[in-house]
Order: structure tokens, then sequence, then C-alpha cells
């Protein structure tokens, strides 16, 4: 039932009056630096910075400290988390707000703008891709790239406006940020445990999803229309996953250790919890706000800030971001600004 309250962010923006607009977009450009700053120490923090402000006004029992990687260059370096309690929670923010980061550089350098703003987007735009690669929500990376790989579409093929030397300049700098990366990999065993889940490398919770979705099929196919009901999946997953640790005895121990508390993928815990056509209709959500996009709706600055929804369908892939409270409000708080800023004339390029 929370949910509906989380909702209710898409239709607050609704309410905004068009000489407002402004606000609103200041409010989610204040959002992303805030991101930003926050995720930027916590990478050098040992305590998580919700601690220190909670900490304030309660005694928390909860553990205060953050996962460390190692050293980088002599200093102590985390897995950052920013304000949030988990990585993959704040990885989703994240991948919301990087597709702007990496836009704008484009636009400011495009553009020829004044040098020093060129060089505070760029250093901000690798600031966070910094903290993205150190907090590695792999799955919200996916939705990023998505994100990226989209707006690239739309500005090759429909707004026909990156030019040969553009995409020449992004290649060359491309293999300069490999080079130091590989270049990192090789001094920095921190930059090691970053790395290698990027290209294959197992994470100790990856066998895990297989096994909680292997214990979710059932749920659906007993359950195709209404699914199991909202707030039974822990009680029923439970039933499913003894059933298939009887079933295959030389995996029982996987099946009982494995994280239960959602199916670690959108599609298959809404499949479980609400039915296929619950998860046909969030399919359908997601084509719907990539075919505004691709339609060529909106304005690039407004492109910009919104792209990150696109990718939030793929993200859940591998991970349950549509369960995820922090995650969900700002999605429902980007999607009412995606709907106010389409199909307004004045706004079309």
């Amino acid at each position: 039932m929370k949910d509906i309250f989380l909702v209710s962010a898409f239709f607050c923006i609704q309410g905004i009056k068009k000489e407002d607009q402004p606000k609103l977009e200041k409010v989610i450009r204040i959002f992303s630096y805030v991101i930003l700053v926050t995720g930027a120490l916590s990478v050098f923090s040992e305590t998580r910075l919700s601690r220190l402000i909670s900490d304030l006004f309660k005694t928390s029992a909860s553990w205060p400290y953050q996962h460390h990687y190692g050293s980088l260059a002599g200093i102590n370096v985390y897995l950052p988390i920013g304000l949030m309690n988990t990585h993959l929670t704040f990885g989703g923010l994240i991948s919301f707000i990087f597709p702007f980061y990496f836009f704008q550089v484009y636009e400011v350098w495009k553009n020829k703008e004044k040098l020093h703003l060129r060089l505070l987007y760029t250093f901000c735009f690798f600031a966070l891709l910094f903290v993205f690669l150190f907090n590695n929500a792999r799955s919200a990376m996916l939705g990023s790239f998505v994100s990226i790989t989209l707006g690239l579409y739309i500005l090759i093929f429909k707004k026909n406006e990156i030019s040969k030397k553009i995409i020449g300049i992004a290649f060359g700098t491309g293999l300069l940020l490999i080079l130091v990366l590989g270049t990192a990999y090789l001094q920095s065993g921190a930059v090691r445990k970053i790395i290698k889940p990027l290209f294959g490398s197992e994470k100790h919770t990856d066998s895990g999803r297989t096994f909680i979705w292997d214990s979710s099929f059932p749920l659906i196919e007993n359950n195709p229309i209404f699914g199991v009901g909202s707030g039974s999946y822990p009680e029923k997953i439970e039933i499913a996953r003894k059933e298939k640790s009887i079933e295959h005895k030389e995996l029982s121990f996987f099946y009982e250790v494995t994280q239960r508390g959602h199916a670690h993928n959108d599609y298959f815990h809404l499949s479980s919890v609400f039915g296929l056509p619950q998860a046909f209709l969030y399919i359908m959500l997601g084509c719907f706000i990539v075919y505004g996009f691709a339609d060529n709706r909106f304005s690039k600055q407004a492109m910009y800030w919104t792209i990150g929804l696109s990718g939030f369908f793929f993200s859940g892939l591998l991970q349950c971001y549509f369960q995820d409270d922090e995650v969900l409000i700002v999605f429902f708080y980007f999607l009412g600004y995606y709907h106010i800023l389409m199909d307004k004339e004045d706004l079309i390029v």
C-alpha cells in the first residue's frame, strides 16, 4: 500500500505551473549535485555518511561502516553509497543523472563554451564516472549504457548534429580512458576488485540470482493472471524454494542461503506478485517512454535530464529496482517531469 504514496510523486509534478517548471529543473539539478558530492565523499569515508547525520539525533544499532576496497595511491577507498544504505540503491540513483552529465560535457565542448565551464563539466562527469565505477552496481551501469546509446542515436539520426570529428574525439577520449583504467588495474588491487566484475568475474551474489529466479518461476506458473498477491512473495518463495531443494538435493544448500526478499528481476517479481498482465503493462510503460524519446518530442536539454528513465527498465533485468522505495520515488518524479515536457511545442527543437 505504501507504493500508492510513491506513485503520488508523479501526480504532484503534474500540478506544476508552466512558469514554475524552471524551478523544478533547478531542484533536479541540485539533486544531481547532491548525488555527485555525497558519492565522491563516500569513496573516502570509512563511516556511512547517513550515520554521520542520523547519529546526531538518535542512537542507531545498524552497522556504521562502509565496505573497504583497499588503497589507491596509499589512500583508503570504500564502496560508495552516498547517503543511502546499499550500493545498489545509490547506483540506481546515479543511473538517473549519469546520462545528463555525459551529454552536458558534449554540449559545452560542441558549443565552445568558456574554457572554465568546459573543464568544470568535464571534471564533474569524470568524478561521477569514478564514483559509478567504485559503486559497481552493474545493473544500473547497464541501464545508463542503454540510456546513453539511445541519446546518441537520437542526436545522430534524429537531430543530425554529431559530426565525424566529434565521433573521432569521443573515440580518442574513450581509448585514453581505457588506457588510464588499464594502468590503474595493473597497479592497484582495489581497482582490480572494481574492474573484474564488469568483465565477467563473478561476484559472490551472482549465482544466487539464478536460484531465486528458478524458485520464482513456479509462482508465475501457478498464478499467471493475478500472481500470489501483494505481501505474499516471502511466504510463497519459501515454499517454492524448499520444493526446489528437495527436487535438487545436491543444490539444497544454495537454495537455503540465497537472499529471497525479492526476485532480483523486476519482470519476474511483478509476474510473481501481480501476474503476467502487470509485467506486460510495465513493459508497455517502458516502450512508451522510449518511443517518446525516439519520436523526437523533446528539446535536447529535456531529453538529457529524463533519458535515464529509458535505462531503468534494463537495470531491472538483474535487480529489483522497481521494488526499491528510494529509487522508485525518484523514478516517479522523473516520470512526471518527462510527462509535462512531452508534446510541448515550444520545447521541441
